[in-house]
């Protein structure tokens, strides 16, 4: 009988649970805490942003550095070959130290001198421009006589604007820009 009293006793009433005091500590931890973390991904998604624009200028200086260079190798192929180049030869006939805005058709066809997030030309969304320049060599850009082709340093440039947080509140455009050159045969 004792064994059995003992397993159905009531327990003695003491204090069980949290005071009040020590769910407003726990709270007060936890907000901090989730705020901490709310700054931390609006930083993360700033960041992020800014590096995916980063990425689409690379993008973008690279191909037309590509494109540059392929015109280059057909009009020297052309001069080595004692062929006429063509007017349309942009890396020959660019005139030395003069900025060129570089343009692409986009899907209607229409040239355009913007591009998009994604580095499409368009017109809604103007985001990067890019623009070119031949520099002038130590040789003044004359063909080398052995292999009747001259080479330059062509430079490409993209520009954006980006939205920088000013301490106070708010933001502030910053133009940002990216430059990529290359020794380029012509």
């Amino acid at each position: 009988m004792r064994i059995i009293t003992r397993l159905f006793r009531v327990p003695s009433r003491r204090r069980e649970g949290f005071s009040l005091v020590e769910l407003l500590v726990v709270a007060f931890i936890l907000g901090v805490g989730l705020l901490g973390l709310a700054a931390l991904m609006a930083l993360s998604l700033r960041g992020q942003t800014s590096s995916r624009r980063l990425e689409t200028a690379t993008f973008l200086a690279n191909n037309v550095l590509e494109q540059l260079s392929m015109d280059g190798r057909i009009s020297a192929q052309l001069r080595s070959d004692g062929q006429i180049i063509p007017a349309t030869a942009l890396v020959a006939n660019a005139a030395d130290g003069t900025a060129i805005a570089y343009s692409a058709k986009d899907i209607a066809g229409t040239l355009q001198t913007t591009f998009d997030l994604e580095g499409r030309p368009s017109a809604t969304t103007q985001l990067f421009r890019v623009n070119w320049v031949r520099r002038a060599n130590a040789k003044g850009g004359a063909p080398a006589p052995s292999s009747n082709t001259a080479t330059s340093e062509v430079v490409v440039n993209v520009t954006w604007t980006e939205d920088q947080q000013k301490p106070g509140g708010g933001s502030l455009p910053i133009q940002k820009w990216l430059s990529i050159s290359r020794m380029i045969r012509y």
